[in-house]
């Protein structure tokens, strides 16, 4: 059985970094070298890795990925989805972080993840 192809997590980063929209993982390995394509379970699980580090945000509306805008945040993520163009705005508001830190405080309740999506049109889109 052949050896899965490993993939270098900042790589990724970097290639997101450059693209103009979220990438899905099957778009993130399009964009790698054909000798160095792994395979998809590969690259879901440097995703993931990527997204419990803070490195990338998955933005679950579009089953796609963003960079970081932030790198190294520890607290709630809200992302701004224009649903026309698919470009994403990282808004970070400490308001925020507070008001969910507060309730899971008060509730008990336990997050695993904590992204909130804002979907709609944005700037560009909204006026033409």
């Amino acid at each position: 059985m052949a050896r899965a192809r490993a993939v270098d997590d900042s790589q990724i980063v970097k290639i997101m970094e450059t693209a103009d929209q979220p990438l899905t993982a099957y778009e993130l390995i399009a964009k790698l070298p054909a000798r160095q394509r792994p395979s998809p379970p590969v690259v879901y699980r440097a995703l993931e890795r990527l997204n419990a580090d803070g490195r990338v945000h998955r933005i679950e509306s579009l089953k796609a990925f963003i960079p970081c805008r932030s790198h190294g945040h520890d607290h709630e993520v809200v992302l701004a989805v224009c649903t026309d163009c698919k470009h994403v705005e990282e808004i970070e508001d400490h308001g925020l972080c507070r008001v969910v830190s507060r309730w899971q405080d008060t509730s008990g309740f336990s997050a695993a993840q904590k992204t909130f999506e804002i979907m709609g049109q944005c700037k560009d889109c909204s006026t033409h």
